[in-house]
């Protein structure tokens, strides 16, 4: 078996998953990372990781599928033989309510991560390892024409606390609830300003500080089943 720790952080080809991904290269784990379609993209960020000196792997693969866990934990056992953290990051942020958009919103924030914890399950108590889910402070906020999207990482946060009973002692399952990390690529000044006038610290988080986070809920420790909402106050309003 690798000696090193092993990651695997899904939809970590940009923005937040990837500097995730890169922050647990630097801290000294081999890395996996999912990908739908931005191959270069996903290609880079294997690269890089390669370049601290430590193996990475870029698995193609669509969360949305019901067998997709099942192929992840083949390539990622493949590539590193175990696996200590669960980074279940990937996401997509769309309005709407219809019977396909539920369906995809479900299958992607809900659905798989649950999946992925219960296909690497074995590697995780025996790593005596982590799960962390990346959530949205919107769970608990919701936005008018969000709704599917709203309720669904709702569902993840509920299954991040029930994972926290199930898997413990061996396994730490917590969660994070951002606000603004990185900007939505639609979002005009106004909007920005609008949003930042509800935050006590007055501006937008940094994937760094994701990242940051995301290493703390790696650290073995007295933390399981809690929700850091890193939103630099917002929730207080």
């Amino acid at each position: 078996m690798n000696q090193r720790p092993a990651a695997l952080v899904t939809g970590a080809a940009r923005r937040v998953g990837r500097q995730i991904a890169l922050s647990l290269a630097q801290a000294g784990y081999d890395v996996a990372i999912t990908y739908q379609g931005s191959k270069s993209e996903a290609e880079e960020v294997a690269s890089s990781i390669g370049r601290i000196s430590h193996q990475a792997a870029a698995i193609q693969a669509d969360l949305t599928r019901a067998d997709v866990a099942d192929s992840v934990y083949r390539e990622v056992f493949s590539a590193f033989g175990r696996l200590d953290v669960l980074v279940n990051n990937a996401s997509l942020f769309q309005p709407g309510d219809d019977a396909e958009t539920i369906h995809r919103m479900m299958a992607l924030h809900f659905e798989s991560p649950l999946r992925l914890c219960r296909a690497f399950e074995k590697q995780l108590r025996a790593a005596r390892g982590h799960v962390v889910n990346m959530l949205d402070l919107l769970a608990e906020k919701p936005m008018p024409k969000y709704a599917a999207y709203c309720a669904s990482k709702a569902a993840l946060w509920n299954l991040t606390l029930t994972l926290a009973r199930e898997l413990a002692p061996e396994v730490t399952v917590n969660g994070i609830a951002p606000g603004v990390i990185e900007w939505p690529n639609d979002y005009s000044e106004e909007q920005k300003q609008q949003y930042l006038r509800r935050v006590p610290l007055a501006r937008a988080g940094t994937p760094k500080e994701a990242a940051d986070a995301v290493l703390f809920f790696t650290r073995d420790g007295y933390v399981t089943g809690q929700i850091l909402r890193l939103d630099g106050g917002r929730s207080l309003a």
